[in-house]
């Protein structure tokens, strides 16, 4: 994916049998297994062998007055981890009677740790902690005996928080009215310390938005399946968190710099507390954004399912997917070492990549702006996919996979990018070329003065230079392939 318009090849096409209507949310996929829960049954798919596998819930559930939550699936370790719940327990109390519900069950793997975290609250709205449970699979025990309140309120609406596991022993607790939790389990039990909380800006609104949270799987632990190895892994420096933040009014996407999330970025004096105008500008991209746009991360780049060709301008906030029409895959790239080298003079006649500056962004329920110091680099892939029951959207190291789900299947499609011949590439851009130099003196008009003719020379002798520059190391590569 290095050009600003690549091709792509289908290396993968199935049309997997759904009796059940399925959403982006039921889906999910790892090293190229893609899983989705259904209410009747798990539907796994390998997309390396074309190997499908069903497993009816029942079976999944150890109890029958229990129904199944959650599915998380391991293709590395060959694991597969289930929550299965009731509705709600009646707790007869001397004064009243409660009842308490589990939400956000939404277990995390890493290694040969299960991490749970869950919300605990009674049906009169009063609001309790966020609670975590943290599990050795392999062992087939609690680490800790105690299930350990995290330190977060989770207010009246839990939905509006969102949990994420960044490594064995890191999580963030991300509450987008009030900021971004960074939390350390210990190694041999206990509860977890706050370590680092990264301020949002002032919310100042009674809508309470919620969030998204778009990361790249985690891959650790002993690989029973090497052959689902990934080429590499990116390091957790490297990689990008994108929040999709479903605000009121003006949905954003905010990229946040994982780098604020390692090791290196703890304190040894214990909790700190940063303002928002301390580590936002440094670390995040802000932008407009409509939740039809689905959004898969992996690394430091983003794909991103917009329903034009055009990378769109630096604060431009495009139309919602049409549900009968056809969207591009855009590749938005935030490695500044990619960005650094696109910079580069000897790539400055090059088509390699797009490079964009993030918008000064002011919404509406924030008290402060969203501004950034980073540059990005765009790509979008040249083939366009109908949006007509488009449900999934899995970026992947070299390849990204689609899924559209109708009512009796769900079509899998897997493309792997290329670049387009350099021959193509060089008859594209002379054809461009050309195109301005034609607007260029249609643009004229005679005037009959000195000056304009002048000034005229002067625009004709900088296109035909940077037209020869860029000839050159277009023959150049010709030559050397």
């Amino acid at each position: 994916m290095s050009r600003s318009d690549f091709h792509v090849n289908t290396v993968f096409q199935e049309a997997v049998p759904a009796v059940h209507a399925a959403t982006k949310e039921t889906q999910s996929l790892k090293c190229g297994l893609w899983w989705m829960s259904r209410k009747s049954d798990l539907l796994i798919q390998e997309c390396n062998t074309n190997t499908t596998r069903t497993w009816s819930n029942h079976i999944l559930t150890p109890m029958p007055q229990h129904e199944l939550a959650t599915v998380v699936v391991d293709p590395l370790q060959d694991l597969l981890v289930t929550i299965s719940s009731v509705d709600s327990i009646d707790v007869l109390d001397v004064v009243q009677a409660h009842h308490v519900f589990w939400l956000e069950i939404q277990p995390a793997i890493c290694g040969d740790r299960v991490v749970v975290p869950y919300c605990i609250y009674v049906d009169d709205g009063g609001a309790e902690l966020m609670f975590i449970q943290v599990v050795d699979w392999r062992r087939g025990q609690a680490e800790c005996q105690q299930q350990y309140p995290v330190g977060h309120q989770a207010r009246n609406w839990p939905h509006q928080n969102a949990f994420h596991l960044i490594d064995r022993q890191t999580f963030v607790v991300i509450d987008l009215q009030v900021s971004i939790n960074l939390y350390t389990l210990q190694e041999f039990g206990g509860p977890p310390q706050c370590r680092i909380v990264y301020c949002f800006p002032t919310y100042g609104s009674l809508r309470h938005p919620s969030c998204v949270v778009h990361t790249t799987p985690l891959v650790q632990g002993t690989a029973v399946r090497p052959d689902l190895m990934p080429s590499y892994v990116p390091f957790l420096e490297s990689q990008i968190m994108v929040l999709e933040m479903l605000l009121p009014v003006l949905p954003v996407v905010l990229v946040i710099d994982m780098a604020i999330f390692s090791e290196s970025a703890l304190h040894p004096e214990g909790l700190i507390k940063i303002p928002w105008l301390d580590w936002g500008p440094q670390h995040t991209c802000c932008f407009p954004h409509d939740p039809s746009h689905r959004i898969s991360v992996f690394g430091s780049r983003m794909a991103y399912a917009l329903p034009r060709y055009r990378t769109p301008t630096p604060g431009h906030r495009l139309e919602a997917l049409s549900t009968d029409g056809r969207f591009y895959v855009h590749i938005w790239d935030f490695n500044q070492r990619v960005v650094a080298r696109s910079k580069s003079i000897s790539d400055s006649n090059s088509l390699d990549h797009l490079i964009r500056k993030p918008p000064f962004l002011a919404h509406t329920f924030y008290k402060s702006d969203f501004s950034s110091n980073h540059s990005y680099t765009t790509t979008v892939c040249h083939t366009s996919f109908p949006t007509r029951d488009f449900e999934g959207l899995f970026l992947e190291h070299d390849r990204f996979t689609l899924t559209w789900v109708r009512p009796d299947a769900v079509d899998i499609q897997v493309v792997s990018p290329h670049a387009a011949p350099e021959t193509k590439a060089l008859s594209c851009w002379l054809r461009d070329y050309i195109k301005l130099i034609m607007n260029f003196w249609a643009s004229m008009t005679y005037m009959g003065e000195v000056f304009v003719v002048a000034n005229t020379v002067k625009v004709v002798g900088a296109i035909l230079t940077s037209f020869l520059a860029g000839l050159y190391i277009r023959l150049r590569r010709l030559a050397i392939g």
